[in-house]
Order: structure tokens, then C-alpha cells, then sequence
């Protein structure tokens, strides 16, 4: 594995909290020779993305749904988010935070909800901006519904072993393969 590997972390929140899995995950990074030693000085930038003080070159991200979790971790920017697809008020929720775009091929396609809310949701974890009144400013998709490449970044849908569906947004001279890791 390169540098510019991403590594995805996943487990079940059944077994452990979230802050146990992340701490195995880096755990397992210790000893597989990636990292020096478990960080401990947890952070947050002034638009609260979190980031470890005592080892500020090594970027991650966190996202969970139901019981299932996951960790992405890599040299660069990197942002995740998965979902379980529920039922939810997709319409008004496509309202408040959707892009006309997104707003007009969701009408079109209602299974494309939760592929545009995972991507939007990873674009902001990987920029470090958050959920904020900008989240309907921007589209992730273009007019046919794939997903824009942007300028810096890129997006990669996966599915975790356990069937849940989601979107990494990885700064742009990352690889696109990444390494997958079970926590259970």
C-alpha cells in the first residue's frame, strides 16, 4: 500500500462506540506500520472538522447509520458518509438542502436520495465547511445525474461489506483504490 492509499475502517457500533472503533482502527494502523503511534490530542479547525494535533499529516473522517461505522483515513483531505436507506421526508429535506439540480433529477429519480445526500455530506466533511446554509448552494451531480468531479476532489461510491451503501470525496491526487479493514 502507498501513501496515497486511503484506508477504510469499518465496524459495528453493536461491539463498540464509535471512539472505541476509532481507536482501534488506529490501533491496527500502529501495528500494521502506518503510523507512528495512536494520536491522542483530538482537535477540531475553526470550522470544527476534527484532526489529531500530535499527528496533524494524517486526515480522517467518521460516518455511521444504524449500527454499521466507518473510518476513512489518508495523507490528503478526506471526507465519508453512508446511509442506510429508510424511509425519511425525502421531498422537504431535498427542499431545505438540495440543489435545484439535484432537486429537479431526484423528482425524476426518488431512488437517487440517498447517493446525493452521501455525496453532499462527504463533499462538506472532505472541504471542512459542515452542513450549513451553503449545503443547497452547491451540486454534486451534473445534468445526467453523475457525479461532478471537482476541482481538488473526487467522489467514489462503495458499498461496506454489510450492504450499506455510501460515498468517499477524496482529494483529487489521491488513489482511487483504497484499502478496506474489518474491525469485527
Amino acid at each position: 500500500m502507498t501513501e496515497a492509499e486511503p484506508r477504510l475502517f469499518s465496524g459495528s457500533l453493536d461491539s463498540l462506540s464509535s471512539a472505541g472503533l476509532l481507536q482501534k482502527a488506529l490501533k491496527r494502523q500502529v501495528d500494521m506500520g502506518i503510523l507512528p503511534f495512536v494520536p491522542t490530542e483530538r482537535t477540531l479547525t475553526p470550522q470544527g472538522k476534527p484532526y489529531f494535533a500530535d499527528l496533524p499529516a494524517m486526515h480522517f473522517s467518521i460516518s455511521h447509520s444504524g449500527q454499521q461505522w466507518v473510518c476513512l483515513f489518508a495523507s490528503q483531505p478526506v471526507g465519508i458518509d453512508i446511509e442506510q436507506p429508510r424511509r425519511c421526508r425525502e421531498e422537504a429535506i431535498a427542499r431545505r438542502f438540495f440543489h435545484p439540480l439535484e432537486q429537479a433529477w431526484l423528482a425524476k429519480h426518488p431512488q437517487a436520495f440517498f447517493p446525493i445526500w452521501t455525496a453532499k455530506e462527504s463533499y462538506v466533511k472532505w472541504s471542512g465547511c459542515g452542513i450549513d446554509s451553503q449545503f443547497s448552494q452547491f451540486s454534486v451531480i451534473d445534468e445526467h445525474g453523475a457525479l461532478c468531479q471537482g476541482d481538488g476532489y473526487q467522489f467514489i461510491p462503495f458499498v461496506t461489506k454489510k450492504g450499506t451503501p455510501g460515498t468517499m470525496c477524496l482529494s483529487a491526487s489521491l488513489s482511487e483504490r483504497y484499502q478496506t479493514y474489518e474491525l469485527d
